[in-house]
């Protein structure tokens, strides 16, 4: 069995936003991305953000909740 190095693993996929891009409450359909099935938001590790766009998302995730564009939870049956 053949070890991979660090080159070689496979890196997360980021996602797809700009340096400079503002993030909004009314975007629901990028912050359901950056939202897992129950209603999680992703940790900058798995989103790989940078540390003022995490801040931007979690507060407009956070804002749309509150104003019902989001669920606060998702109901998963088994």
């Amino acid at each position: 069995m053949v070890k991979k190095t660090k080159s070689e693993k496979s890196k997360r996929e980021a996602f797809k936003l700009q340096p400079n891009a503002k993030i909004d409450y009314k975007q629901v359909d990028i912050l359901l991305a950056f939202s897992t099935e129950h209603g999680k938001i992703k940790s900058r590790r798995a989103t790989n953000l940078t540390l003022k766009q995490q801040r931007q998302l979690s507060k407009a995730i956070k804002r749309a909740r509150y104003l019902r564009l989001l669920p606060f939870v998702t109901v998963v049956e088994n």
